[in-house]
């Protein structure tokens, strides 16, 4: 908590160096020395193979210039640029620690790293096969900056002309003349690709029993005398093998079966605490040592474990064991070893060690909020057990409170408990009751259950399957106020069904797909998911059969409460584009409709969609935007007719690593969400062919965000660019300031925790 804090105190300081070098024009060579120049711009080119994709080249340049935002804008040389010359006083002293702890120093020019930079690069295109690439500079210098290009002559490439393996054991043979080799005749010569080749090779070895083989037992002979601009290749054991023991080489080509797997719970085997009492258990091939009360059954542990006694050894199943094990609730962390067997020269032991994690924890929230001029307060207490019966299930409780003082005297009050209990990887079921005091307006109860099924696809796969097999939601409202009902629940309106007693049972399937690899943070990635939920076609089916009764509303009933029955469908895309280490790009489409049917005219409530937010269109606030060209009665807005049947959000965002725990971002949202039919008391929000293009709203804005370790704090500052609702007022929907632009009420400040995509 304490580093948390100390974060946010750095906030205003953070804020008005920002400024400063934003709204200040700024001098970069300001601490340029006196005969040296700043290092502007550098780039490579490859005269004579325009059409060959040489963008790694740039990697090779030891020198390289200060770090930009969008192409131009060297935001942290600005920031470094900021601090006073004059340090004598103690407020410049501390301004100029505070630029030069988030900015980043000019980087001045070096011709001897320059000199370094093309011997570097005449590498880099030896290792493609160009030995006799030619690399020079041309320096432009203006205004004490020099921009800097490397110029490559690439040259004729030598190409392969023969590739042969020459190893004696039969199984890597094989391997290396499959149809997935990597290397082939005619094509140039590329040390990348040689490597590879030798990777797969190992790789494939190492999953089929051959544990202590590595990929530096191979090495490649190559002739170049064999042609012009050719090579021969010949990939054979590497030199040192043959200066090995006999008995050291018969390793490296022996196929390791598994003999026993040992189990370690909460100890290390290498040093068992001195008076303690081990106990050990053993059964088909397994062993099980632990010191109190094993941590999770004999079961479990061979369920999640794909090291089997009796198979042989596969460095893909060691991976997949360390994945499976510590995705398990009650486990902290996996060491996996082996060791030779004494009782049988071609087989190992494998040792599992497991340290438990903290399995109890209590958590409790406390809120304020305000709202329109009412006050509130919320507390939530919540308790957590990650293994209840010794399966990895976890079991968690929660409840929360609220209690809001309103203008006109009332007071609402708001109360909610769940418990879900999660199985291992596959299965969830949740529990809810919530129950709502709205004074002078309504008393509601919600009553929900779910379970919920999860296939996660084979290892080193992208997908993730959610099965939702039932979500029930009761909702029952025995008091109603009059004058609630005359305001809100007219007989046309689409908030009639939100404040009727209503069933839902709804089924839904979702399919999630990501590239991203934790810990890796500059490769481009994307995350796509969809999700298809039905509700009610099961009960109107039994209601049609059984000849069932309709209410006075035409719908079937159960228990006397009708039931929803509607069908929706979401589509969600995210794609992460590194541009530069530190600075990137995210793309996000959100699309999705919900359809009403047969036993239903309108969507619930909750399952309805809303635009606005610090995760949609951030000129808007949540729930503020749409449906269509909708303003609300008199240009009022009205939370509840804010909601819709169809959503678009599109959504672009640069983000820029500046420092440490900051980063900066400017964005551009799009979008708006549409009825799908024509509601009286939602003018302008219907869904028309001829008319939605224009009803799509448009925002941008600038965000800093913070990553204070435990989480990511967001700050948004959103302005409208478009503004549908205005086509059917005054009709200046672009929000400029000739038009008007209004601090109140064209801007929005969102403050949120985590990425909105």
């Amino acid at each position: 908590m304490y580093q948390t804090q100390r974060h946010i105190m750095w906030f205003p300081k953070m804020m008005a160096i920002l400024v400063i070098s934003m709204l200040v024009g700024c001098n970069a060579t300001k601490y340029v020395p006196e005969g040296q120049y700043l290092l502007d711009k550098t780039k490579v080119t490859v005269v004579d193979k325009p059409n060959i994709d040489f963008a790694d080249l740039n990697g090779y340049l030891r020198q390289k210039p200060n770090s930009e935002i969008l192409g131009f804008w060297k935001l942290q040389l600005h920031i470094w640029n900021t601090a006073p010359r004059d340090t004598t006083k103690k407020s410049n002293r501390k301004l100029a620690e505070n630029a030069h702890k988030m900015g980043e120093a000019p980087v001045i020019y070096d011709p001897s790293l320059t000199e370094i930079s093309m011997h570097q690069l005449e590498r880099a295109m030896e290792n493609k096969g160009y030995f006799n690439a030619m690399v020079d500079t041309t320096i432009a210098i203006k205004k004490r900056k020099i921009s800097l290009t490397y110029v490559v002559t690439a040259n004729q490439p030598y190409k392969i002309k023969d590739y042969s393996v020459s190893v004696k054991e039969h199984t890597l043979d094989s391997v290396a003349h499959l149809p997935e080799c990597l290397v082939h005749t005619g094509e140039n010569f590329n040390t990348a690709t040689l490597d590879a080749e030798r990777d797969r090779l190992s790789d494939y070895v190492h999953n089929h029993g051959y544990y202590y083989f590595d990929k530096s037992f191979l090495e490649y002979e190559a002739d170049s005398t064999v042609g012009d601009h050719q090579i021969a290749l010949k990939l054979h054991p590497a030199g040192d093998i043959n200066e090995l023991p006999d008995s050291v080489r018969m390793k490296l080509y022996t196929k390791y079966g598994i003999s026993r797997v040992c189990f370690h719970i909460d100890y290390d085997p290498a040093h068992l605490p001195e008076g303690q009492v081990l106990t050990r258990q053993e059964k088909d091939g397994y062993e099980y040592s632990f010191i109190k009360q094993p941590l999770l059954r004999q079961r479990i542990l061979r369920k999640y474990c794909a090291i089997h006694p009796g198979e042989r050894y596969s460095a893909q199943r060691v991976e997949r064991t360390y994945s499976q094990l510590n995705g398990l609730n009650p486990i902290k962390y996996v060491d996996i070893s082996f060791v030779p067997d004494p009782n049988a020269y071609d087989s190992l032991i494998c040792h599992v060690t497991i340290s438990r994690t903290k399995l109890n924890s209590v958590s409790a929230e406390l809120d304020g909020t305000y709202s329109a001029g009412d006050w509130g307060i919320a507390v939530g207490v919540g308790y957590a057990n990650k293994n209840i019966f010794r399966g990895a299930e976890r079991l968690s409780l929660g409840t929360r409170f609220s209690y809001e003082w309103r203008q006109n005297g009332g007071r609402a009050i708001e109360a909610k408990a769940e418990v879900g209990l999660r199985f291992p990887n596959t299965l969830d079921v949740k529990l809810a009751y919530q129950y709502q005091r709205r004074p002078d307006e309504f008393t509601r109860n919600i009553a929900a259950a779910g379970l919920y099924y999860t296939v996660r696809s084979k290892p080193h796969s992208h997908w993730q399957h959610i099965f939702n097999f039932i979500d029930i939601n009761y909702v029952y409202l025995p008091w109603i106020s009059e004058e609630f009902k005359q305001k809100y629940i007219d007989p046309s309106s689409v908030l009639k069904y939100s404040y009727e007693d209503h069933f839902i049972m709804a089924w839904s399937y979702t399919g999630r797909y990501s590239t991203q690899r934790q810990g890796v943070i500059n490769k481009d990635y994307i995350r796509f998911s969809y999700t298809f939920e039905t509700a009610g076609n099961f009960l109107y089916a039994i209601s049609k059969a059984a000849n069932l009764p309709q209410n006075e509303s035409g719908s079937y009933t159960l228990l006397n409460i009708p039931f929803s029955q509607y069908a929706k469908a979401d589509v969600d895309f995210t794609y992460h584009q590194v541009l530069v280490p530190n600075h990137r790009l995210v793309y996000h489409i959100g699309i999705g409709a919900v359809v009403p049917y047969l036993n239903a005219s309108v969507v619930p409530f909750e399952k309805r969609y809303f635009s606005g937010g610090s995760n949609s269109v951030r000129g808007w606030q949540s729930r503020t935007l749409g449906p269509g060209g909708f303003m609300g009665t008199d240009g009022a807005l009205t939370y509840d007719l804010q909601t819709g049947d169809i959503h678009l959000d599109l959504n672009l965002e640069y983000r820029y690593h500046v420092w440490n725990f900051i980063e900066l971002a400017a964005f551009t949202d799009a979008g708006n969400i549409w009825t799908i039919r024509d509601y009286p008391s939602q003018p302008h929000g219907c869904f028309q062919f001829d008319e939605f293009y224009k009803q799509i709203a448009w925002s941008y804005g600038i965000g800093l965000r913070f990553d204070l370790s435990i989480l990511i704090l967001r700050i948004d500052y959103g302005v409208k660019l478009y503004d549908p609702t205005r086509l059917y007022t005054d009709n200046k929907v672009w929000r400029t300031v000739p038009n008007g632009l209004s601090w109140n009420s064209d801007m929005t400040l969102h403050f949120a925790i985590g990425y909105p995509f």
